[in-house]
């Protein structure tokens, strides 16, 4: 190889560069360090006061900066908002923590009060949390227990009782409670548990402040605090379902409380509380639909809606008056007092036993805090202090549990509402404190029918966001199967063995996926890139390696050949620039053709991604994000099959909107409504495509539902003209019996017009009606009048019309042949007529007054067709009178049936032989008159009543045989009492002459003197002869030239001389004489 060769050969090789240069770092002496750092802590000055205090107090710091314009306004919204989700919230998540419901109140109180001076986050809103209420809740009822009460008692009952094991399991802590003089019930044994171990969670806190332990939370990841909280939601869930069903159920003390306690609720459910139940259904549906609402509508509106207070207040309001507790054994709260009671310190005795369960507490309820300030001041654009967000919890739990409060925790949903409401300082906690203080002191007792249903529906309802975490498995699957296992390691544990251990488990697991996947990591091989000062894999390289190594040795060969063949050195060079001209050739077309091949793929990946935006704007999608770490060709793939994916579903969407539109158009000229509304030229969303499928079904039904209706009135209108024999008049009427079903469109307005015209038709069927019921009781009377045979008028009856039209005109010709009759027989018919007038005045009980004023035509012989008129008018008028006092004389005839009744038993009562020859009835006697006696006044004010109606009414008065019908009434019971008071003297005038001494006498064989017989006057058999003549006036007749009689003896003796009028005496005079 000759030296031209050799240079070549180098000249491929890379340039090497030297080492970097590095800073060395000077160490200080131990000594120096530890001098240094005494100096800076332990020493005093008024700058290093201030600064401690403001930064254990930040409130100091930025208050007295607060801009009141600017900040104001949306502090007190939040707040308010706060404090409103803050009541029942409080109230309900005390059945978690096994406590009474005050006391939630109590720990949101003074926890948004310290936090206010301490905290440093801007939005977080600390308070009770479900997930600290829950682990509270298990100590709670595990001590409680322990202590011998029963679970399932009420707080309220004894200081002591045994739970279930008896007098055999008596624990240290009941000899305990009774040495330390701490005699008290269940609720107060319950606390005490509470603000120890409140107590003890806020200290550990506060020393991992101190010693500057909130590394810790770097142990506790996402995924694990994620599977936690699902795990912890299931156990709450599982523990407040006793509650929907209304079971009384103790809490399972142990592991495996979810499965325990769901196996004893199948157990028990035969014992379902029915009251609760439904309670329960309803306020889910509507806590779950305002929820809806709100995460629906959250853009639109400007304050989140208070469901859970509105639920809360209903359901107490309807529990308090419809005494559910009372009526159904539903549970309610009970009784809820006002105020503060005094503070206590928590028990230091009791806090060894609950040592080890507030560690648990401690991390968790730091972790939230810190976690949520951290989020939601990168959010807003400031920064968070996380060891004094430590101290500041810690504070948060220590000094409320000398108030009767539990741990508490920074709340995300509560957190998000203040934020998402325009919070912008912890001045917005002050106001949530007052709204909870105004409760505390006024409104608390309002909450004593409140059911605890009620507030199971309010915790669970809250549950949703972590429940919801189990849809996001797959995704977090996808993306790292480390973390989704860690996830459901921790979840499951949490809720299948207790939340202590899920705790503990999920850390430990979490750790060991941590060490595992640091002693498995992703080793790659560097090696530098010739001529330059990078490095890249060297399995990426290999290709390209040998690819060199290949040409080396073609070279080589070729400088064998040459040197067998004796090449010369000039034409050795020459031939090598060749070689290196073609390989430079080659590489440069395919260097060439790959740029160009990357650039194409460059380019088609940019148009792909604009079409993939376009296309997920106008589909109303995400926008697709690629994964980390493609290719460019593995983008370009992704993308086109994303950009065909899309634009066929582009174009079933088109296509089915097509479809859609024109049903939809149909449908709206056929009922004239307004088509639904779509911009022209871009691509429906689902969500459109889905209530445009809903608006055409919608359509559809109406459609279905109108042609119905329209079916229905046209058939009644055609029906209503056949049975009147109507001929259609105008155009509607023609058009709605036309056999063509699509000459109306299936409107409103032709729906109203039918509507209208069939109302018409039903009127002028009813007037048809009315016009021949008229025509008949014209005709019947005229045939009773005439005396017309019975069979001509049945058959007349019964003679078959085809319409009403033709039936009319068949009675008004009837009518009209009996009026000639009648005109032809006037006295028969007047005759007839006036009887008929004496029987509806015996029944309208008219006196003589109100008989006088049709007297001088009732007397009248002259017979014409003016007074067979006036007859027919006072006969109509009367029968118009007794149809409407109809009521009013069927009451007086039965107060005047019991009146006869009275004056009978009366007479029964005075008879002197009344105890003799009575068989047995006089018991039954003296019963009928007691009831009789007792039922006249009822009748009487009955009476009263519906005659002083009818008077308002009429605006007269009612007459009975010319007087008023209580004048009337009350001068029968003065008769009654003349007649009593006449007897009464007769029986004592008798008793006094039988009492006198008279001298014996015999009794005269024969009278001389006979007195009559009463009442056996014969009538005057002899009738008066008519003359023939010409007819006399009235007053002419009466020799004696009086005026007219007035009395009804009068008008009966002017009567009979009027000839054939035996049947009227007979049947009416007769009967009044």
């Amino acid at each position: 190889m000759g030296p031209s060769s050799l240079k070549a050969m180098e000249d491929l090789n890379s340039v090497t560069v030297g080492p970097l240069k590095r800073r060395e770092r000077q160490r200080k002496r131990i000594p120096e360090i530890i001098k240094t750092k005494l100096q800076r802590n332990l020493s005093c000055s008024g700058t290093k006061v201030k600064k401690t205090l403001t930064g254990f107090f930040p409130v100091v710091k930025w208050l007295p900066k607060y801009n009141v314009k600017e900040y104001l306004w949306g502090d007190l919204m939040s707040g308010l908002i706060i404090g409103i989700i803050l009541i029942p919230q409080a109230i309900a998540y005390c059945l978690l923590a096994g406590l009474e419901p005050i006391y939630g109140l109590y720990t949101s109180f003074f926890a948004n009060i310290i936090y206010f001076l301490m905290g440093t986050s801007k939005h977080v809103s600390v308070g009770i949390f479900s997930l600290m209420s829950l682990m509270v809740g298990q100590v709670v009822d595990r001590e409680v227990y322990l202590a011998g009460f029963d679970l399932n008692e009420d707080s309220t009952k004894s200081a002591f009782g045994l739970n279930s094991t008896g007098e055999a399991n008596t624990t240290l802590v009941n000899l305990k409670i009774m040495a330390l003089n701490m005699e008290c019930g269940k609720e107060c044994y319950a606390i005490s548990i509470a603000t120890a171990l409140t107590f003890l969670a806020g200290v550990y806190q506060v020393l991992m402040a101190v010693l500057r332990l909130g590394f810790v939370s770097i142990y506790l990841s996402a995924p694990m605090l994620d599977g936690f909280a699902t795990g912890a939601s299931c156990t709450i869930l599982t523990v407040q379902a006793k509650y929907l069903l209304g079971l009384k159920i103790p809490r399972h003390q142990g592991y495996g409380t979810v499965v325990v306690t769901w196996i004893n609720i199948f157990k028990n459910i035969h014992k379902t509380n029915f009251c609760d139940l439904i309670t329960s259904a309803i306020c889910i549906t509507v806590l779950v639909a305002g929820k809806e609402i709100q995460d629906r509508y959250k853009d639109r509106l400007k304050i989140p809606l208070p469901t859970e207070l509105v639920v809360v207040a209903v359901a107490t309001i309807v529990s308090h008056f419809a005494d559910l507790n009372g009526q159904f054994s539903s549970s309610i709260s009970g009784a809820i007092p006002t105020g503060f009671v005094p503070p206590k310190v928590p028990s230091f005795e009791l806090m060894p036993r609950v040592a080890y369960d507030a560690i648990p507490l401690a991390v968790i309820s730091f972790a939230f805090t810190v976690s949520l300030s951290e989020m939601f001041a990168k959010k807003n654009g400031y920064t968070v202090k996380p060891n004094q967000e430590m101290i500041a919890i810690g504070f948060c739990n220590i000094i409320p549990s000398f108030f009767h409060s539990f741990t508490t925790s920074a709340a995300l949903a509560k957190t998000m509402v203040k934020d998402s409401t325009g919070c912008k300082t912890q001045v917005s906690s002050i106001v949530s404190a007052l709204v909870v203080l105004l409760v505390l002191l006024f409104f608390a007792p309002f909450f004593y029918a409140l059911q605890k249903c009620v507030l199971a529906c309010i915790i669970i309802v809250s549950l949703r966001g972590a429940l919801r975490k189990f849809l996001d498995v797959p995704k977090q699957w996808r993306e790292s199967k480390i973390e989704a296992i860690v996830w459901l390691v921790t979840m499951s544990s949490t809720a299948l063995i207790s939340v202590e251990l899920g705790l503990a488990i999920g850390v430990v697991f979490s750790l060991i996926c941590v060490v595992a996947q640091t002693q498995n990591p992703k080793v790659s091989l560097l090696g530098q890139i010739e001529q330059t000062n990078d490095f890249e894999d060297m399995e990426d390289e290999a290709l390209a390696f040998s690819l060199v190594t290949e040409i080396n040795h073609a070279m080589a060969r070729l400088v064998d050949i040459w040197d067998s063949i004796g090449i010369m050195e000039e034409q050795r060079v020459e031939r090598m620039q060749t070689v290196k001209k073609h390989i430079d050739e080659l590489l440069h077309s395919m260097i060439m053709e790959e740029e160009a091949l990357r650039h194409r793929i460059k380019t088609d990946v940019i148009t792909f991604q604009k079409q993939l935006d376009t296309l997920c704007l106008e589909l109303a999608l995400e926008p697709y994000k690629l994964e980390d770490n493609l290719t460019v060709l593995q983008m370009e793939k992704n993308l086109r099959c994303r950009v065909e994916s899309l634009l066929k579903e582009k174009n079933e969407r088109l296509r089915e909107l097509s479809d859609l539109k024109k049903q939809d158009e149909e449908l709206c000229v056929t009922l004239c409504a307004t088509p639904y509304y779509i911009p022209s030229g871009s691509v429906p969303s689902q969500t459109q495509l889905q209530e445009l499928q809903e608006h055409v079904e919608k359509l559809g039904k109406e459609k279905v539902s109108r042609e119905k209706v329209f079916s229905g009135l046209r058939e009644d209108i055609r029906n209503l003209m056949d049975e009147m024999g109507h001929e259609p008049e105008s155009s509607l009427e023609r058009e709605s019996i036309c056999p063509d079903t699509d000459i109306f469109l299936l409107t409103h307005d032709n729906i109203k017009a039918l509507k209208l015209l069939l109302s018409q038709l039903e009127l002028k069927k009813e007037s048809l009606i009315s016009a021949r019921d008229k025509l008949k009781e014209r005709a019947t009377s005229l045939w009773n009048r005439l005396s017309c045979p019975e069979p001509e008028g049945e058959a007349f009856r019964e003679a078959a019309m085809s319409t009403l039209s033709d039936d009319i005109r068949r009675w008004r010709g009837y009518v009209e042949h009996l009026e000639e009759l009648q005109m032809a027989q006037l006295e028969v018919v007047i005759d007839k007529v006036r009887q008929e007038l004496v029987v509806l005045w015996d029944k309208c009980m008219l006196g003589p007054e109100q008989r006088e004023p049709f007297s001088v035509h009732f007397c009248d012989d002259h017979y014409t067709e003016e007074l067979l008129a006036l007859h027919d008018t006072e006969l109509l008028r009367m029968k118009a009178f007794y149809e409407v006092t109809q009521p009013i004389l069927e009451d007086l005839e039965k107060w005047k049936r019991n009146w006869a009744l009275f004056q009978e038993f009366e007479r029964k009562a005075a008879d002197p032989n009344r105890f003799s020859n009575r068989g047995g009835s006089l018991l039954k006697e003296s019963k009928d008159r007691a009831k009789v006696q007792k039922l006249l006044p009822k009748l009487e004010e009955e009476l009263r009543s519906h005659v002083e109606a009818w008077e308002k009414n009429q605006g007269t008065s009612f007459l009975v045989q010319g007087q008023r019908i209580m004048d009337y009434i009350s001068s029968q019971w003065e008769e009654h009492r003349l007649q009593k008071d006449k007897e009464k003297n007769e029986r004592m005038t008798k008793k006094t002459e039988t009492s006198q001494f008279k001298t014996p006498t015999k009794r005269p064989l024969g009278s001389t003197y006979t007195t009559p017989t009463p009442n056996k006057i014969r009538k005057r058999t002899k009738t008066t002869e008519v003359s023939s003549g010409p007819r006399v006036p009235l007053q002419e007749f009466n020799s004696d030239k009086k005026p007219v009689p007035v009395s009804y003896s009068a008008f009966t003796s002017e009567l009979s001389k009027k000839a054939n009028t035996d049947a009227f005496l007979n049947s009416t005079v007769k009967d009044m004489l």
